[in-house]
């Protein structure tokens, strides 16, 4: 007997749709928000060495003694900000404020970069801000506070003072060559923010297991000669080569101050032309409100997925999604992401599975050099069903690495462990399932042998599904994939 029941078939393609594909779609959503741009990361500057004494500077190895009047005070206080000497800075600042006549202009530029240094970029501000308010054409106040604001990313302030700094910087010819091409970079930088962005991947796949088959055989019933009378076959594992693509796209448009616009889409799936009824596809789209600054970002928006199968539309769903990350320090981030979406099937198979699912998902990621990342998380996934038998709970971990190796290779890993309990005993099955899952997902990118603004990675993943309900759902899958990618 032939394993052939639509409505186990139905469970085990619809579970399709999302064994591998969570962690796809978090490794593609995250990868936007993720993203370091390198120029940007040039930019901003780092504390240097700490001076020693409220009386003496240090400059190129020698030590100025510095008189305690406005005038040395003030020149000493100024060398320590512009050369980022801050513990000099916070002590001269600390004496030049006793002096009865300091300059206030120089106060509100010491303070806005101490401010800056110590991330307290909110103050920094308003420090700057008073102090062009004293002298609106003071070139390196403009500066600072331009910088201060695409540090907070307040993106379209910011651009507004850094060209407002183009225009007073063009009447001063060659002089100013290299801080005019900083700004220029600035603006860049600001630019690109509000631009769209993306990439697509694509290139040549394979599955070892196209039909997530057990590939199980069990004989129920034996004559007394000991042939097998009934036996319970399911199909063997297809095996088959196809095409794997994932494509992202994602644009936020500054509205003031630290709120913008943002949308994003994903897509991502596989065709197979030999066996088109395995081919599946997702798309993944959200637009709405996006708050960011130095400290973190918050982003609330309404979102719309559509599954294929096939040449048919599998599901639709709408949603609502809201995500939270909290920057701790330059190395430490964390993540909080939470949504929820009603599933509509469409086709009468799979009618069925309709139902609501909440999402929830915590991702930590520490910096532990220039070159290496980890991150990793628990998640939690509650599916209902118009068959409660098809409803469950799941939990899981993910861990993973990003390691580069200079400009030559990029190396992504990472795993993924889920339990899923389902909510009803099933009288087709005769049980009520627990499934054990487990993702492995490695991804080289050689930058090394980019060509034509191509990309080539490769992509391996192996799935495993224990199952309770052994004969049926478990099965282990290796894929696959080959690909150029595209990034814009």
């Amino acid at each position: 007997m032939l394993v052939t029941s639509a409505a186990i078939a139905a469970g085990g393609t619809a579970r399709a749709q999302t064994i591998g594909g969570d962690d796809t779609r978090l490794r593609l959503d995250q990868s936007i928000d993720r993203r370091s741009d390198a120029a940007e990361l040039q930019l901003l500057e780092g504390v240097e060495d700490l001076g020693t004494g409220p009386t003496t500077i240090s400059i190129d190895g020698r030590t100025y003694t510095v008189a305690r009047n406005a005038s040395e005070m003030g020149e000493a206080l100024y060398i320590a900000v512009a050369r980022r000497q801050w513990a000099d800075a916070r002590r001269f600042l600390k004496a030049y404020l006793a002096l009865p006549e300091r300059d206030r202009m120089l106060v509100f530029y010491a303070e806005g970069a101490l401010a800056r240094q110590a991330r307290d970029l909110a103050s920094a501000e308003r420090y700057y801000r008073a102090l062009l308010a004293l002298q609106p054409d003071f070139l390196p106040g403009l500066l600072e506070l331009a910088r201060v604001l695409f540090e907070n990313r307040k993106d379209g302030a910011a651009l507004a003072e850094f060209r407002q700094a183009q225009a007073m910087l063009e009447s001063q010819g060659d002089k100013a060559a290299g801080i005019r091409q900083t700004v220029d970079t600035f603006v860049k930088v600001l630019r690109r923010r509000s631009a769209w962005q993306g990439s697509l991947a694509i290139g040549p796949g394979y599955s070892s297991n196209l039909n997530q088959s057990s590939a199980s055989y069990a004989c129920l019933l034996k004559g007394d000669d000991g042939t097998c009378l009934i036996d319970r076959k399911v199909p063997d594992a297809i095996q088959a080569a196809g095409i794997n693509f994932e494509g992202m796209l994602s644009r936020r448009v500054p509205i003031g101050g630290n709120g913008g616009i943002a949308g994003r889409a994903l897509l991502y799936g596989d065709i197979y032309p030999g066996n088109v009824s395995y081919s599946q596809a997702t798309l993944s789209t959200q637009i709405g409100y996006d708050h960011q600054s130095a400290r973190g970002s918050f982003a609330l928006a309404p979102t719309f997925d559509i599954g294929s199968l096939g040449s048919a539309t599998l599901y639709t769903a709408w949603g609502v999604r809201g995500e939270a990350v909290v920057n701790a320090n330059d190395h430490t981030a964390l993540r909080i992401e939470l949504s929820r979406k009603i599933l509509d099937y469409r086709l009468p198979a799979y009618r069925n599975f309709d139902g609501a699912q909440t999402e929830a998902y915590l991702t930590g990621w520490y910096g532990v050099s220039r070159g290496l990342s980890l991150f990793g998380g628990p998640d939690f996934v509650d599916k209902t069903a118009s068959n409660a038998a098809n409803a469950y709970r799941q939990l899981g971990f993910r861990l993973g690495m990003n390691k580069s190796f200079g400009k030559a290779v990029g190396l992504l890993i990472f795993t993924s462990l889920r339990w899923r309990d389902y909510r009803a005993y099933s009288e087709l099955l005769e049980a009520k399932r627990h499934d054990r899952e487990q993702n492995i997902v490695a991804i080289v990118k050689l930058p090394a042998l980019r060509f034509a603004g191509l990309t080539p990675n490769f992509l391996v993943q192996r799935n495993r599904v224990e199952s309770n309900v052994d004969w049926l759902y478990s099965y282990k899958r290796t894929t696959a994939a080959l690909r150029l990618e595209y990034a814009f």
